[in-house]
């Protein structure tokens, strides 16, 4: 079998495509920042800063909008949650290995695919993951309306606090649910906290579950203890379940915290089940893969059987790319970790110095910022037809910038003035968004 080439496409500062395929090259399964010792700041392994070309790939977030909103061009589409970087070097290596191999028959998960998830949970944030609770699932979503359509009944109410992920909106009824909406409170300080009178309010009347997302997507929020076991108390009390999406965990800046869901107290690891994958933190996202676990083997026993979920052969390449990233990627994504934050200081200090009409404070967790856009709202208009306040402003970005954003009210009722920008790209096409945007708003 001959080695394949690699190239530039590994993007590690100083090391040569050879070094790295020879197994010269090992980076460390903990690195500093998972081991409590700060983050690198800006002294990277990884170059990040190189841009390269997706357009042709066919992927939604570059190809898609362009082919959407022809004639107009959209050099900036910063609407997609997914990355503008190159994937840690090792999961291409280990895509490329199994490539070579050229036979597609039935194939399990790599042998430690579960002993890596369960160490990258402990050594990165102290949470004990039972082995045996794990299950697949071919992402995140499909796992959420399993669980969900295993511990609740058809037309049961659901808790969704918003804005909040606008793909929940649409599981919801696809577990024969019905949506319970509950306005998220903002503090004076830009952070969010749970209404928590509304959301007992709603478990009185007869809510079943809640759906957490933890950190918070397109907010940013992380969730703290405190608040997070308020709204496991009044799951028990309730008897409902908590579902808790974690996908964004690894995203979190250096003035927050994250703190996983289940690991607060025993009350809300055993009415809880918790939803995790390496797309967003590696950017493989088109190989849907995902796992979902929770303190009790049993309840995950019933979400095979009940739920029709099982999982057992999963995506072959997207088990691989998982596995060589939660093994080998801690370096990988302390760096990307570090990079987002000077993003979201980036947008933060270009709305305060010269894009006063955009309000915006660092975010806590993912790559998402939620943008206040009120005031260029205003200055724009009544939307036209039947667009939305959110429609209107992202017509004008895309056909005024070149820029994508998401409205605010694809995250809910709540969300009317803002939209998400998805911060996953590099500092100088970053600053080129910004630029295009505030010449934008200036000519309205």
């Amino acid at each position: 079998m001959t080695n394949t080439k690699l190239d530039r496409r590994l993007f590690m500062k100083g090391v040569g495509a050879a070094a790295f395929v020879t197994g010269a090259v090992n980076l460390p399964a903990a690195s500093a920042y998972a081991k409590g010792m700060g983050s690198m700041g800006m002294s990277m392994a990884y170059d990040l800063n190189e841009e390269y070309n997706r357009i042709g790939a066919g992927d939604f977030k570059w190809d898609g909008i362009r082919k959407m909103n022809r004639p107009y061009d959209v050099p900036y589409p910063m609407g997609v949650a997914d990355m503008d970087f190159r994937t840690c070097p090792h999961v291409t290596e280990a895509l490329q290995t199994r490539l070579n191999n050229e036979c597609w028959g039935y194939e399990a998960a790599p042998e430690d695919y579960i002993d890596n998830i369960v160490a990258w949970n402990k050594a990165r944030y102290n949470q004990t993951v039972n082995p045996k609770s794990i299950k697949n699932s071919l992402g995140v979503l499909d796992g959420v309306t399993s669980v969900l359509r295993t511990v609740t009944k058809p037309g049961d109410k659901i808790i969704l606090h918003t804005p909040n992920y606008s793909s929940f909106f649409h599981v919801i009824p696809d577990a024969l649910c019905e949506l319970a909406e509950s306005d998220l409170i903002l503090n004076k300080d830009g952070t969010y906290d749970f209404d928590y009178d509304d959301t007992e309010r709603l478990l009185k009347e007869g809510a079943s579950a809640i759906i957490i997302c933890n950190p918070q997507n397109p907010t940013g929020n992380c969730w703290t203890a405190e608040q997070l076991g308020k709204i496991g108390d009044l799951a028990e009390k309730y008897n409902a379940f908590v579902v808790a999406d974690e996908i964004h965990c690894d995203f979190v800046n250096k003035h927050a915290k994250y703190t996983p869901y289940a690991a607060v107290n025993s009350t809300n690891a055993k009415n809880s089940a918790t939803f995790k994958s390496a797309s967003k933190s590696f950017n493989l996202a088109a190989h849907r893969t995902a796992y979902m676990f929770c303190d009790d083997p049993d309840f995950m026993d019933r979400v095979e059987r009940e739920a029709n979920h099982y999982r057992a052969l999963m995506h072959t390449m997207g088990t691989i790319a998982s596995n060589a990233a939660y093994k080998h990627g801690a370096q990988y994504m302390d760096d990307m970790q570090a990079y987002m934050d000077k993003n979201a200081h980036i947008l933060q200090d270009f709305c305060a110095k010269e894009m006063k009409d955009v309000n915006y404070k660092a975010h806590e967790g993912t790559y998402l910022a939620w943008i206040d856009c009120s005031k260029v709202a205003k200055k724009l208009g009544n939307p036209m037809g039947n667009e939305t306040v959110g429609d209107m402003m992202q017509r004008f970005f895309i056909q005024k910038a070149g820029v994508n954003l998401n409205p605010g009210e694809h995250y809910g009722r709540t969300g009317e003035g803002y939209m998400r920008m998805n911060l996953a790209t590099q500092h100088s096409r970053l600053h080129r968004a910004l630029e295009a945007m505030q010449s934008a708003i200036k000519n309205i």
